[in-house]
């Protein structure tokens, strides 16, 4: 590119007083701007920036000629390829004005460094150059502008160093309005004023700006990249280029040191070059054991000195001082050193960061924190996480503690965070609550040393909320040191520790532990005082009830609930909490007593008082409430309103959890399953495919592994409903683990094999459950479930040859489900339709049709699965009968019904096509006769296999 030089013009005249007295005309010049680059410069300067690559980063390559670039390139350079491409997107051909970018981030992120990485791999596609321009002292910027006119830069003129410092940095300023593609780097840019004085106002420039601040003026239409820390393999990736690691072992202790620095690439730079220059004095795991064994910040590594790659400072401490001095406001620095004592790396929520300072919630408190945290994010020492919340960097929160910290600060935020999170435990939302721990945990950790009631306190919220997440052994760890700090205070078994030993044996209820809760929950019913404490004694009993539950002592249970609900109606009042909570464990006997109503009513008033406490309310607690009313509904008959609350349940559990979570899973599953019941098949497949459970679900091990037996068995059902029996044979099988749910899913694996043909497996699954189940003087016994492996071991029976085995099996079926639903009931209908089945087996086909036509009449006002079954079997028996008109009847309704309700694709409803094609086929009917089997085969072959006994009999009809 030709050299361009800037010319003199005159610029007027005035009078000025001459020698003797006289007067002469002086003539004044000012410096004119360069000439502008030529159409062809132009033209091909756009030509070579429309070449600039985003989707791949380049090699490194030589910068334009007058480019000014002070920095050569960082060899050691790691990662960082997404936030280079994203500049390239940013500075590459755009239209309007300037393309302006920035990279905020915490002193010691690396900023620089990719910007610098940028210049020197896509600096050669800015044909007009490359400007590194520092305006980390705005005094200096000048100096640093006009640089870039001189021999080290654009050399716009001969004499340029002759110029005045206002001449050149005009000229420097013309010479960047021009439409030629330039790149400039503002370094270390930290106001607006600065920026907005030097960023040229028009032209072919693209500004790169790094900045510890984040927050600029919207006006400004700046571009704003946050920098993060480096991921945990580059950081590894870093250190090892300067000390590669000779065995695992010390890849290992590489990657505890990059993750002890916060993979703050400064830090990581100052220990590669540490542990590279004492290499024969100290090991990787020697010296993570210094930086472990003091604040790392103090650290001889991190004040070392040396060359910096970006000619910053490179001591940690100091860098950070440097916007820690400059907090002069009391409020600011309080805020910033409260924010230290919390989990480093982790977003602060700020009703936490509130609550810390002692603040309450209201507007004007919540006003000063945002320009509190501003004022820290212009400084570098905060940054604000991808969904708003504060979060500091451990090396910053370790030398603030040590610059600003004291102990009455550290004790006020243990106080009122302990008091902020308690709120939580049980009022909160397991996001709420996964947000809030990793903070709970540092205070925690560094409480307990002193053994003290603080200590205490957070030790045993810690310990809850590990127990409401499902972490027991984690959770009896937190909560037993509590008990034993309390006891070393105040003596075993002394009336203050009553509320360590009620939260104790509460974290031993689930699972198979619960035999482990009795002693603590006992010492701590004896130790509450009833008159002041009644409340607190009431958890206590319903804790007692919930283990006599769970160990299938119900009558031992109830006792202990009925106390508890007397106190909380009378302490609490009927819309508590907790009330809700006693009230739904004594649903649970209610259920087991066989009384559905008391169950009901109770349940409902639970859901009642969780609904109309909102959002103070835990929404999983609110949804397990609508979960266990509509299995009580469900199995009371009310299929429509036990349908209304699963799918409430679905819709809480996918707000609080999110889709992919086993229990929004489960919902979902169970939510489709009483829509097919009740032949809505498009609302059933629209809820499977929102839980994200397909046929690629079943081989999703992961999801699979924390899923419950529960959830296993309903999403088997799913896939059973659907006619997928194999994947509902997966899943059975994977549930049948779980002892918690033995005899549910020995049922659900006989009815797969009864679908199939296997009769006699089928009767063994079933007989297997029965056993589980005992009978039904025992404490085990489950009616609902008892009268439901009874029906289907009845006809498993009667299928295979022994129809008056299966009578009885269906009789006592029949009796339980009386007694439950009445003679009305859905699931009383389907006993009698069954019972028909076996009348028919033993040649009574009237008595047979009579009862098929009976539970026809009784499932008609569902028209579901069950319904069309019902039709199908009515059908087949008219048929038999030589009643072949009533027979296409019944079996065209069958087909339509099973078609809308279990889809064209499900192998009920090709059996309805098979039986039906057998009646046209005596009926001269052969076209639709040999559609309808051919479309039958499709699924035959398709869900049983070609071999199947089934397909090939189907097949030797259509043939």
């Amino acid at each position: 590119m030709d050299r361009q030089v800037g010319a003199q013009s005159a610029s007027g005249s005035y009078i000025a007083q001459a020698a003797e007295g006289g007067t002469a005309i002086v003539a004044t010049y000012k410096v004119a701007p360069a000439p502008p680059p030529t159409a062809g410069a132009v033209a091909e300067g756009a030509r070579i920036l429309a070449r600039l690559p985003t989707q791949a980063v380049p090699d490194p390559a030589a910068l334009p000629p007058q480019s000014r670039m002070p920095l050569a390139r960082n060899r050691l350079f790691t990662g960082r390829a997404p936030e280079l491409q994203w500049l390239a997107r940013h500075l590459g051909p755009r239209d309007g004005q300037v393309p302006t970018v920035v990279l905020a981030g915490l002193g010691g992120v690396g900023k620089s460094q990719i910007a610098s990485e940028y210049v020197h791999r896509y600096g050669a596609f800015y044909t007009g150059g490359v400007f590194w321009v520092s305006l980390a002292d705005p005094a200096t910027a000048p100096h640093e502008v006009a640089a870039c006119g001189g021999t080290e830069g654009m050399d716009l003129r001969s004499d340029f160093a002759a110029l005045a410092p206002a001449q050149q940095v005009a000229l420097v300023r013309g010479a960047w309005q021009s439409p030629l593609p330039r790149l400039l780097v503002f370094d270390n840019c930290e106001d607006e004023e600065t920026l907005e004085r030097w960023r040229p106002p028009s032209g072919g420039c693209r500004v790169l700006v790094t900045s510890r601040r984040s927050a600029w003026d919207p006006t400004m239409e700046l571009d704003v990249r946050e920098i993060d820390v480096l991921p945990p393999d580059d950081g590894l990736a870093l250190l090892s280029r300067y000390r590669p690691p000779s065995s695992l072992a010390e890849s290992r202790a590489l990657a505890a040191i990059a993750d002890e620095l916060g993979q703050l690439p400064l830090a990581l730079h100052l220990a590669g070059s540490y542990v590279s220059r004492f290499k024969a004095a100290i090991t990787p795991d020697g010296y993570l054991s210094q930086l472990r064994s003091s604040p790392a910040v103090d650290h001889r590594s991190l004040s070392a000195s040396g060359i910096s790659p970006t000619r910053h400072i490179q001591t940690i401490a100091a860098m950070f001082a440097l916007s820690v001095d400059r907090l002069d406001d009391e409020p600011t620095r309080q805020c910033l050193l409260h924010a230290a004592y919390l989990a480093p790396g982790q977003g602060i929520p700020r009703p936490l960061l509130l609550s810390s300072l002692g603040l309450d919630d209201g507007e004007d408190a919540a006003m000063n924190l945002e320009e509190a945290l501003q004022r820290l994010a212009d400084l570098g020492l905060v940054q604000m996480a991808v969904d708003g919340a504060p979060r500091l960097h451990r090396l910053v929160a370790a030398f603030v503690q040590d610059r600003l910290g004291n102990p009455e600060s550290l004790r006020q935020v243990e106080s009122e965070a302990w008091v902020h999170c308690d709120v939580h435990a049980f009022g909160g939302t397991p996001a709420m609550r996964a947000v809030l721990e990793p903070h709970l945990r540092v205070l925690t950790e560094r409480a307990l040393p002193r053994r003290d009631l603080v200590a205490v306190a957070l030790a045993n919220v810690l310990g809850l909320y590990l127990s409401r997440r499902g972490d027991r052994d984690g959770s009896v760890s937190w909560l037993q040191q509590a008990l034993a700090i309390k006891e070393e205070i105040f003596g075993v078994d002394a009336p203050e520790t009553a509320k360590e030993l009620n939260d104790l044996g509460y974290a031993y209820l689930g699972g198979p532990t619960r035999v482990l809760a009795e002693p603590y929950l006992e010492r701590a019913r004896r130790l509450w005082d009833p008159r002041r404490e009644a409340t607190n004694l009431a958890a206590t009993l319903d804790n007692l009830g919930q283990m006599q539950i769970g160990s299938g002592r119900w009558d031992l249970a109830e006792p202990y609930l009925r106390e508890a609900l007397d106190i909380r109606l009378r302490d609490l009042g009927p819309d508590a909490y907790p009330t809700s909570v006693t009230m739904m464990n004594l649903a649970q006997i209610a259920i087991e007593q066989g009384d559905l109503a008391t169950a009901t009513d109770l349940a409902r008033q639970a859901v009642d008082i969780r609904e109309s406490l909102g959002e103070r309310c835990d929404p999983t607690s609110t949804a397990r409430s609508h979960m266990m009313l509509g299995h009580i509904l469900h199995q009371a008959g009310e299929g429509a309103a036990a349908r209304r609350h699963d799918e409430r349940a679905l819709q809480l559990y996918q707000t609080a959890l999110g889709t992919r979570h086993p229990q929004t899973l489960s919902a979902a599953v169970r939510a489709s399953s009483r829509a097919l019941e009740q032949g809505d098949l498009t609302s059933a497949t629209r809820l499977i495919e929102m839980s994200g459970a397909s046929g690629d679900t079943v081989h999703d091990d992961d999801l699979l592994a924390a899923t419950s037996g529960t959830d296993l068995n309903n999403l088997g059902f799913a896939f059973w409903m659907t006619g997928d029996y194999a994947a509902a044979r997966r899943l059975y099988g994977m549930a049948l683990g779980r002892s918690d749910t033995q005899a549910t899913t020995l049922n659900n694996l006989g009815m797969i094999s009864e679908r199939l043909g296997e009769y006699e497996t089928a009767a063994e699954h079933y007989r297997q459950a029965l056993t589980l189940l005992g009978d039904e003087t025992t404490s085990r016994s489950n009616p609902p479930l008892r009268a439901r492996v009874l029906n289907n071991l009845g006809v498993s029976l009667a299928l295979g040859g022994e129809p008056g085995a299966g009578g009885r099996c269906l009789r006592e079926a029949l009796n339980i489900r009386r007694d439950i639903q009445g003679e009305l009931g859905h699931d009383y209908a389907v006993t009698i339709r069954n019972l028909g089945l076996v009348a028919q087996r033993e040649g009574r086909l009237d008595k047979a049709q009579h009862l098929f036509e009976h539970a026809r009449n009784l499932l008609s006002k569902t028209q579901n699965a069950e319904y069309g079954r019902t039709l199908h079997l009515l059908g087949e028996l008219r048929h038999t009968r030589g009643d072949h008109a009533g027979a296409a009847a019944d079996l065209r309704a069958a087909l339509g019904n099973r078609t809308a309700a279990l889809g064209a694709e499900h192998p009920d409803t090709a059996m309805t096509m098979q039986a039906l094609a057998a009646v046209l086929l005596r009926t001269g009917h052969a076209q639709e006769t040999g559609d309808l089997l051919q479309k039958a085969l499709q699924v035959f072959e398709r869900r049983f296999g070609p071999q199947h006994p089934w397909t090939m009999d189907l097949r030797a009809m259509l043939s």
